[in-house]
């Protein structure tokens, strides 16, 4: 079963380029995504184009989950796809700019395959609330750390941020 999470945040006054910025760099997105630790992992190309990998640890204290993926559309400013092929998580992953007047939306989807057979289903309806308000937490956070500067659109990742796990 395929199931759907969703978030998205209205961005005034912050241009596209810099919301789609703030959402696919890596340093960047440990600073907005909650209890998230990202990894460039070694591939092809380097993170954000098609075909670099990514691994993320959401959790406190050693305690969570790591959500591997793969980049398999990088459409600047607009659209990052990565495909979850991780242990626990599985599926497509859609961060997604669009312009609107005075500024943008930025949404979060993933479609993911439920883990835990009919228990997975059957928890996803409990699951899924929890699940958009972290997604809306997230963006709500990005959205603020960017009107403020805490978070510029173009930041360049510098030497200790491109280095790649093995």
């Amino acid at each position: 079963m395929k199931a759907v999470v969703n978030a998205s945040v209205e961005l005034p006054g912050i241009e596209p380029s810099a919301a789609f910025a703030a959402m696919v760099d890596l340093a960047a997105q440990q600073r907005w995504m909650i209890a998230t630790r990202l990894y460039p992992l070694e591939a092809d190309a380097p993170v954000p184009r098609v075909g670099s990998r990514v691994a993320a640890f959401t959790g406190v204290g050693g305690l969570g989950f790591l959500d591997t993926m793969t980049v398999t559309a990088y459409e600047p400013p607009h659209r990052w796809v990565v495909d979850k092929d991780g242990q626990l998580l599985r599926g497509i992953g859609t961060m997604q700019v669009t312009p609107v007047a005075g500024g943008c939306r930025a949404s979060w989807t993933n479609e993911l395959t439920l883990p835990f057979g009919i228990l997975g289903r059957l928890a996803f309806p409990v699951i899924r609330p929890v699940a958009e308000l972290a997604l809306r937490a997230c963006l709500q956070r990005m959205a603020r750390m960017l009107r403020t500067g805490e978070l510029p659109g173009d930041h360049q990742p510098s030497g200790d941020e491109r280095k790649v796990l093995r």
